[in-house]
């Protein structure tokens, strides 16, 4: 292997990396407005910084392989105390978002 190969090698991983980055990037602020669109439906307040990613599988669709990603949530009912909620995206589309309600049940909003 001569060292033009190795670099051209290291280059490809690298922008691999930055692709696979810019789309976790991109999924995480959909994912977000999914969840602030919902609670501002519900008159729920979202907690800010709440969103974060909590699987990443690959899922087969009638599309294909795809990247089936879960995120949870926390959002104020009335400004005090804590509620969560989850959402399912798979790419770049919106499948199932939820909320926790006070008595332990689930508001879902399939797609």
């Amino acid at each position: 292997m001569t060292g033009l190969e190795s670099g051209l090698g290291a280059l490809l991983v690298l922008a691999m990396a930055v692709v696979v980055w810019l789309s976790a990037v991109n999924a995480r602020e959909q994912a977000y407005r999914a969840a602030r669109e919902f609670c501002q439906r519900q008159e729920w307040q979202l907690l800010d910084q709440t969103v974060a990613l909590r699987s990443l599988w690959p899922t087969r669709t009638r599309h294909g392989l795809r990247l089936k990603r879960r995120y949870r949530f926390e959002f104020s009912l009335e400004g005090t105390g804590r509620r969560r909620g989850g959402l399912t995206m798979v790419d770049r589309s919106l499948v199932r978002i939820w909320g926790e309600l006070e008595d332990g049940s689930r508001l879902i909003e399939p797609r």
